[in-house]
């Protein structure tokens, strides 16, 4: 699923009082299942040039170019690229949990959402809720995240009251947050299948190449002055002496119970052992008579 921008929607309403807030809305639909990441926004981008520990110190939050991104935009449009990046962070790391870690994860943040636990009583049920599945690191993880998702909702509610400006520096704060602690969970590239298959190939060519070179010296040192005559006549000749080197060596790549069968193959179609197989040229009979 692709996130959807614009989720957040504020909706203010008639008042003489000064000091009450507006109300919020804050609507996210997401199929977890099927969720995707989108391309990187400009703010992600701007956020990933420099890590937090390269992050220079600027006099002022007004300085930095997260803060100078957001305050160009209206507060809607502002929060809703804060989200976008709180939602991303929270489906990476969903997508590091077992199917039935998920669900439980998916409860707790819903279960905050709704409830915005501000007891410590709550706050320590929550906490004890994520000890049972995560470890610390993820619990740390996800703890960043909740509290950057907490900053959007504060800035939106006192926008009009404290000024944009502040509420952007809010909107800053939660960026801060956000991309605090350990990073390692957050990689977007999931390998797929079919790369996971490569490299598994890869690897075992490697374990397999000693035993291709030891096939190819035999297949050169025992064939005859004018070359094999097929190649089962050359599967036949070194078979026996390939099982002796894996057994003296203790081979473990190929086995010895598959040796028969992986080196068929091999000398039929693998490049390196094949290429070695000099079949013998016959002159092609002469059909014609005197």
């Amino acid at each position: 699923m692709q996130i959807q921008r614009n989720k957040i929607k504020i909706t203010t309403r008639t008042t003489n009082n000064l000091e009450a807030l507006n109300h919020t809305f804050i609507n996210i639909s997401l199929d977890f299942d099927n969720w995707v990441a989108t391309p990187k926004s400009q703010l992600e981008l701007i956020i990933e040039q420099s890590t937090s520990t390269e992050k220079p110190f600027l006099p002022s939050l007004e300085d930095y170019p997260e803060y100078k991104h957001l305050i160009r935009l209206n507060i809607e449009n502002a929060a809703n690229e804060v989200l976008e990046l709180v939602i991303k962070r929270y489906m990476l790391l969903r997508r590091t949990l077992s199917h039935e870690n998920k669900i439980n994860l998916d409860k707790i943040l819903k279960e905050y959402v709704e409830t915005r636990p501000q007891r410590k009583e709550d706050k320590d049920e929550l906490k004890n809720k994520l000890t049972s599945f995560l470890g610390k690191e993820k619990i740390a993880a996800f703890q960043h995240i909740k509290n950057a998702y907490s900053s959007i909702s504060l800035a939106i509610a006192n926008h009009q009251i404290l000024g944009t400006n502040t509420a952007i520096k809010i909107l800053f704060g939660g960026l801060y947050t956000l991309y605090l602690g350990d990073q390692r969970f957050f990689n977007e590239k999931i390998k797929t299948r079919s790369e996971v298959a490569s490299e598994g190939g890869f690897a075992r060519n490697e374990h397999y190449l000693a035993i291709k070179q030891k096939a190819c010296e035999l297949l050169n040192t025992l064939a005859p002055q004018e070359g094999w005559s097929q190649e089962l006549d050359a599967y036949k000749a070194i078979l026996p002496e390939i099982k002796k080197h894996i057994t003296k060596n203790n081979i473990r790549r190929p086995a010895l119970t598959s040796i028969e069968k992986t080196l068929r193959r091999w000398i039929k179609n693998d490049p390196i052992v094949s290429a070695a197989v000099k079949i013998a040229q016959f002159p092609a009979p002469n059909c014609l008579t005197d």
